[in-house]
C-alpha cells in the first residue's frame, strides 16, 4: 500500500512529504547527542528514502562532522528553528526525519532502540523490541528494519 506522509515544522512555514510502502521505520536513539539536539530523553526518528522526500518553504542546512565518521547535514526551518530531517554522507540515499514533525504520528511504533546504555532509567522499552547498548552493526540494523517491512524496502 503506497501512501503519502506529510509533516512540517512548528510554525508551519516548512512542509515536507514523502511516499512510502508498508510500515514506517522509526527507531529511538538514546545517545547524548540526540538528547542534546532534542532537549529530551531520546530522539524518535524515521528512516525515509531521500529520493521520495520533498519539501516546500524555506529551509537552512547545517553540516556537522559525526564522531563515528561522515558528515551529517541537518535541515531546519529558519523561522522556528524546527529540525525536520538530516542526511549522512555515510548512508547515501537515506534521510532521517524527526518523528515529532509528522502531521499524524499515531501509527509510529519503534522497531529498535539504540544507545540504551545512555537511556534514562525512567524510560521503559516495550518487551520484545530489540535494544542495543550503542549503535548496532549496520547490517544488523537493516536486517531488523527489513523484518519490520516484511522483507523489502521500497519507496513510492
Amino acid at each position: 500500500m503506497t501512501r503519502e506522509i506529510i509533516g512540517g515544522c512548528r510554525c508551519g512555514q516548512l512542509r515536507y512529504r514523502f511516499v512510502q510502502d508498508g510500515p514506517l521505520l522509526n527507531y529511538c536513539c538514546h545517545c547524548l547527542d540526540c538528547q542534546k539536539s532534542t532537549g529530551s530523553a531520546f530522539a524518535d526518528q524515521l528512516i525515509v528514502m531521500e529520493a521520495s522526500l520533498s519539501s516546500e518553504g524555506r529551509r537552512v542546512e547545517r553540516a556537522m562532522p559525526r564522531p563515528a565518521g561522515g558528515v551529517s547535514t541537518h535541515s531546519f526551518c529558519p523561522d522556528c528553528f524546527g529540525r525536520i530531517y538530516n542526511v549522512n554522507s555515510e548512508r547515501p540515499g537515506m534521510a532521517i526525519v524527526r518523528d515529532g514533525t509528522l502531521d499524524d504520528p499515531s501509527e509510529l511504533d519503534p522497531f529498535v532502540h539504540i544507545w540504551v546504555r545512555r537511556k534514562r532509567d525512567w524510560v521503559a522499552i516495550r518487551e520484545g523490541v530489540p535494544a542495543f547498548d550503542e549503535t548496532p552493526d549496520p547490517a544488523r540494523f537493516m536486517e531488523l528494519a527489513m523484518a519490520r517491512r516484511g522483507g523489502g524496502f521500497r519507496s513510492g
